[in-house]
C-alpha cells in the first residue's frame, strides 16, 4: 500500500466519524467508539480531525469531553518507525545500554565494517548477520533483558516518536472505514509486558525488530539521509493488533 493510499483511507474513516452523531454510524465505526470509550451514549455528535504528519498520532476523535489519539495502519504496514541512527543511538545511550551493545547496532546497520557508513564495501544482510552473529545474540539478549527499556522503545516508536512535543497515540486501528481493530496503548503494553521476543534472531527490542533503511548494497548511494536512518518494524502487527484487541480487556480512561 502507498503513502496515499494510506492517506486516503484515514480520510475516509475521519470523514465517517466527523460531526456525525453516534446513533448514525455504522457496526465498525460504532465498534471502535465502543472499545475506546466504553457504553456509548447515540446522541453525542463527534468531532473526528487528522493532526500533522509528524506526529504517531494520525487523527483524534472527540466524543464529548473525551478525546482519543489514534495512529492508523492498514493492509500490510508493519514499519512503525523511522529515525536517524546518531539520534536513536542517543536514546539508547540515556536508557544505559553498554557501548559494545550500541556499536554492534552501527556496526549492523552500515554493513561496511564500520560505525560511521565509511567503508568501502557495504555488504547484504545474510553476510553481516553471518559475521555478527555473536555480537547481534549478545545485543539482543542485553536490549530484551531490560523490560523497562522494552516499553520505553515500543513508546518511542509506535506511540510518541522522537520528538518530545509530539502527539502521543492512545491507540492503533488497523483497517478501514468498512472494517478494523483496534488495540489501547494499554493493551499493547500489557501484550509487550507478558510475552517473551526472544524467538527474534533478529536484530529486535520487544517485538520490534530494527534495520537500516537502506544499505545501498552493490550501488550507489542515492538518499544519504536514507542510509543514516534506522527502520523500526513490527512482523505481522495486523494479526497482532486483532489478538491483542481480543485477548487483553480494554481500559475506558
Amino acid at each position: 500500500m502507498n503513502y496515499n493510499e494510506g492517506n486516503l483511507k484515514e480520510a475516509e474513516v475521519i470523514d465517517a466519524l466527523n460531526d456525525k452523531a453516534v446513533s448514525s454510524l455504522d457496526n465498525n465505526m460504532k465498534t471502535m467508539l465502543r472499545n475506546l470509550f466504553g457504553v456509548l451514549d447515540e446522541s453525542i455528535v463527534l468531532k473526528c480531525y487528522k493532526v500533522d504528519d509528524a506526529n504517531k498520532t494520525d487523527f483524534v476523535i472527540e466524543y464529548g469531553s473525551r478525546k482519543k489519539n489514534i495512529s492508523m495502519k492498514s493492509g500490510r504496514a508493519e514499519i512503525v518507525h523511522n529515525e536517524i541512527l546518531a539520534n536513536f543511538i542517543s536514546f539508547l545511550s540515556s536508557l544505559g545500554i553498554t557501548d559494545e551493545t550500541l556499536e554492534t547496532i552501527m556496526l549492523f546497520h552500515y554493513g561496511d565494517g564500520t560505525t560511521d557508513g565509511t567503508g568501502e564495501v557495504r555488504k547484504p544482510y545474510r553476510d553481516v548477520v553471518n559475521e555478527l552473529g555473536s555480537r547481534i545474540a549478545e545485543a539482543n539478549a542485553e536490549l530484551n533483558c531490560n523490560l523497562d527499556v522494552v516499553l520505553k522503545v515500543v513508546e518511542r516508536c509506535v506511540f510518541k516518536g522522537s520528538d518530545p512535543g509530539n502527539i502521543e497515540a492512545d491507540a492503533i486501528y488497523f483497517g478501514n472505514k468498512y472494517y478494523g481493530t483496534i488495540a489501547t496503548k494499554n493493551q499493547i503494553y500489557k501484550h509487550v509486558r507478558r510475552r517473551s521476543f526472544d524467538y527474534y534472531d533478529n536484530l529486535h527490542i520487544g517485538p520490534l525488530l530494527i534495520r537500516p533503511d537502506a544499505r545501498y548494497v552493490d550501488r550507489d548511494i542515492t538518499y544519504e539521509r536514507k542510509r543514516n536512518r534506522i527502520v523500526a518494524y513490527w512482523p505481522n502487527l495486523s494479526a497482532d493488533v486483532e489478538y491483542i484487541a481480543n485477548r487483553y480487556d480494554y481500559d475506558y480512561k
